[in-house]
């Protein structure tokens, strides 16, 4: 879980049953992105965060893509503690299995009302085609 999220998003989500890694119990504060993003992917976790702009920036999109990472990003970076645990334990199971049905790497925005996968961009389904 990246270090944008706090401590009661992680409280929230280990309450729900989630297992949860904290991003300054395995790294320093102020390591880079791109230094992070690919040792969490390389030990299998799904990476959590608000800062949605890891998939439009220059060299951290990169280290999600390259490094096979699987991230889940709220839609707001400016959202309350509360209303951010909320979303991700509303969404969990979702989340979960995504992560299990989807090969890496894949960026998906999560909100309230369901997750949005914006890498890979998937082809649209033809429902009229029976």
């Amino acid at each position: 879980m990246d270090i944008c999220l706090g401590k009661a998003v992680a409280a929230a989500l280990r309450a729900a049953g989630a297992t949860v890694e904290i991003h300054t119990d395995n790294f320093a504060q102020d390591v880079e992105d791109t230094t992070w993003i690919p040792r969490v992917a390389a030990k299998g976790w799904v990476i959590l965060t608000k800062d949605k702009n890891i998939r439009r920036r220059h060299g951290e999109r990169e280290a999600t893509l390259l490094s096979a990472a699987r991230m889940f990003t709220l839609s707001s970076g400016s959202m309350r503690g509360a209303v951010m645990a909320e979303i991700f334990v509303s969404q969990l199971d979702a989340m979960e299995q995504l992560a299990t049905a989807l090969a890496p790497p894949f960026l998906a925005v999560v909100t309230q009302d369901g997750i949005e996968i914006v890498y890979p961009r998937l082809a649209p389904t033809n429902e009229d085609d029976s």
